[in-house]
C-alpha cells in the first residue's frame, strides 16, 4: 500500500550489479521505464506489450494500464496457479504429473495415490472450468513451471520472432486443458520458475515461454502473457486500482557449477558441455551464476524505485519462489512500501500466510500456489480432493480487501482469507469497516454444488465428447 517512503537500506548484496559479461546484451533496467507514455494516459481492456527482438529486452517496462468493470454488479476475480504443467506424452495422450517420488528426492517419496496424482493436473483444471462459470475471473496469474521436467522442449537463444510449438506441448498440456466458459480468452500474466529454465540447466526454452506471448499461429489462442523476466502492470477497477510486479527469483536454484550439482540449474554436471543461450546470456555454465546474480540485484533496485512510485490502492508481487528466499530483502521492501501480497509457488502445495505468528512478513500476506498438478505434491493428496496437495486460488478484489479462496483438486473450499491493505512503514493494517469474511465459514468445507443460480443446469458444460477415464473419474479434455 501507497504511502510516504524514506529511501530504504539495502541489502549490500542489491546494491552493485556485477558487470556483464562482454558482447552480452541481457537488459538490466533498475528503473521503471515504459516505450509509450502517451499510452500510459489511456486504458485497454486487454493485456499488451510490444513485441522485441530478444526475450531481455522488455525487463523492467511498466505496460499501459488495462481496465475491468464490474458487470450485472458481480465482483472482481482473479485465478492464482502454479507449478501446473506436466509431461507431455505425446500426440493424442494427455500431460501426467512429473513423478517427485523418486528415491533420488528423499524428502519427497511417499505413495503414489491413483486418482489423485495421475490425474493432478486435469483435476485442477476441471476444478477451474467449474469455478470460472460462477467467479468469471478478469485474468489468470500463473507463478511459474509451466512445464515439467524441464520447460519448453527448445533450446535458448532464439529469436522471439522464431517461437513455435514443434513439440505440441503448448496445445497438449496448456491450450487444450484450460478452457471452458468463463477461461475462454482470459489472459495469464506470467513469471518463469526454475523448471522452466530446464529445472536441471539453464539451458532449456525459457525465451520461448517469454516469446509465445505474440504467437499468432497455430495452437496459440493469445492467451499466454509473459513479456519480460521482469515487469509491471496497472489494472484499474471501477474505484480502485492494482499495480502488480511479476519478478523472476529462479537466482535461489542457482550456485557454483560444481556444488549441489542435483539441484542446481547452473550445474557443469547436469548441462551440456557446450550449453549457452546467446549473447541473452546465461552465456555458459560459468556465466550462470553470475547471469542470475546481476538478475536479481537489478530486480531488487528496480522493485525498491517502483514500489516507491506507486500511487494505486493495491500493491501485489508475483514471482515463483517463496519469500522465505531472498527473506531479507522482501522484509525491507515490505515494511519500505507496504507491499500487499507476495503471490508465489515452487512448493507443491496450497499455503495462505497473512496473521500467523510465523509469517515474518505480517502484515503483508504472502501466497503459495504450487499445487497446479504439474509435479506431485509435497504430501499424500486424497482421491476426494480434501486436501491442500492439488488446488489453485480465486482472489476477490475489492477497494478495502482480497478475499483469498483456496479451491482443491476435488472443489472444495479450503480456507477463506480476507486481507486489508498494508500501511507503509508500520506493522500494521488499514482498519476495515464489514470485512468480507464477516459471517462467512472460512473454511474447510465441502465443494458447493455445481448448480447455476439463475436456473437449472451445471455451471459449465464440456464442449466436447472426448474424456479422459482415470481410475472411477472422468476429465474433460477439450480438443
Amino acid at each position: 500500500t501507497t504511502g510516504p517512503s524514506p529511501q530504504p537500506t539495502l541489502a549490500p548484496s542489491s546494491v552493485a550489479i556485477p558487470p556483464q559479461k562482454a558482447g552480452e546484451r541481457q537488459r538490466l533496467s533498475t528503473e521503471p521505464w515504459t516505450n509509450d507514455p502517451q499510452g500510459m494516459q489511456y486504458c485497454d481492456s486487454r493485456f499488451r506489450a510490444p513485441q522485441p527482438d530478444a526475450a531481455t529486452d522488455l525487463n523492467g517496462i511498466v505496460l499501459p494500464p488495462v481496465c475491468f468493470s464490474s458487470v450485472e454488479g458481480r465482483p472482481n476475480h482473479v485465478f492464482v496457479i502454479g507449478d501446473w504443467g506436466g509431461v507431455s506424452p505425446g500426440e493424442g495422450q494427455v500431460p501426467v504429473p512429473a513423478d517427485h517420488r523418486a528415491r533420488q528426492f528423499k524428502d519427497n517419496h511417499r505413495t503414489f495415490v491413483l486418482g489423485a496424482d495421475n490425474v493432478a493436473q486435469l483435476a485442477v483444471a476441471e476444478q477451474m472450468m467449474w469455478r470460472a462459470e460462477r467467479s468469471r475471473p478478469d485474468y489468470v496469474i500463473n507463478v511459474g513451471d509451466n512445464f515439467y521436467w524441464g520447460g519448453v522442449n527448445d533450446k535458448c537463444g532464439k529469436p522471439v520472432t522464431e517461437c513455435n510449438d514443434g513439440g505440441g506441448q503448448w496445445e497438449r498440456v496448456f491450450e487444450r486443458i484450460y478452457r471452458g466458459v468463463g477461461l475462454e480468452h482470459k489472459q495469464w500474466l506470467g513469471v518463469l520458475g526454475n523448471h522452466d529454465f530446464g529445472g536441471f540447466t539453464f539451458a532449456a526454452g525459457w525465451d520461448q515461454s517469454i516469446a509465445y506471448t505474440w504467437a499468432t499461429g497455430g495452437a496459440s489462442t493469445g492467451r499466454w502473457f509473459t513479456p519480460a523476466l521482469y515487469w509491471a502492470q496497472l489494472v484499474r477497477y471501477y474505484g480502485f486500482d492494482v499495480d502488480y510486479y511479476f519478478v523472476d527469483s529462479n537466482v535461489f536454484d542457482t550456485s557454483d557449477p560444481d556444488a549441489n550439482k542435483d539441484h542446481n540449474i547452473c550445474s557443469r554436471k547436469m548441462n551440456p558441455k557446450d550449453a549457452t543461450c546467446g549473447v541473452n546470456g546465461p552465456y555458459s555454465v560459468d556465466d550462470c551464476t553470475a547471469w542470475f546474480s546481476r538478475l536479481w540485484s537489478a530486480q531488487v533496485q528496480w522493485l525498491d524505485r517502483a514500489l516507491g512510485m506507486s500511487k494505486a490502492r493495491w500493491q501485489i508481487v508475483v514471482t515463483h519462489f517463496p519469500p522465505e528466499w531472498g527473506k531479507g530483502h522482501w522484509k525491507q521492501l515490505a515494511f519500505n512500501h507496504g507491499i500487499d501480497v507476495i503471490i508465489t509457488g515452487h512448493r507443491h502445495t496450497q499455503e495462505v500466510h497473512h496473521m500467523q505468528p510465523s509469517n515474518f512478513l505480517r502484515p503483508t500476506a504472502y501466497i503459495v500456489s504450487g499445487g497446479g498438478g504439474g509435479i506431485t505434491s509435497e504430501s499424500t493428496p486424497s482421491t476426494d480432493g480434501n486436501d491442500d496437495q492439488y488446488g489453485f486460488k480465486d482472489l476477490t478484489l475489492t477497494k478495502d480487501e482480497i478475499l483469498v479462496e483456496s479451491i482443491s483438486h476435488g472443489g472444495a473450499i479450503r480456507k477463506r482469507t480476507c486481507i486489508p491493505r498494508r500501511l507503509p512503514l508500520k506493522y500494521d493494517s488499514e482498519p476495515v469497516q464489514g470485512s468480507m469474511c464477516d459471517g462467512l465459514d472460512l473454511g474447510p468445507q465441502p465443494a458447493p454444488e455445481r448448480k447455476n443460480p439463475d436456473g437449472d443446469g451445471d455451471y459449465y458444460q464440456p464442449s466436447t465428447d472426448f474424456f479422459f477415464e482415470a481410475g472411477k473419474r472422468r476429465f474433460p479434455y477439450l480438443t
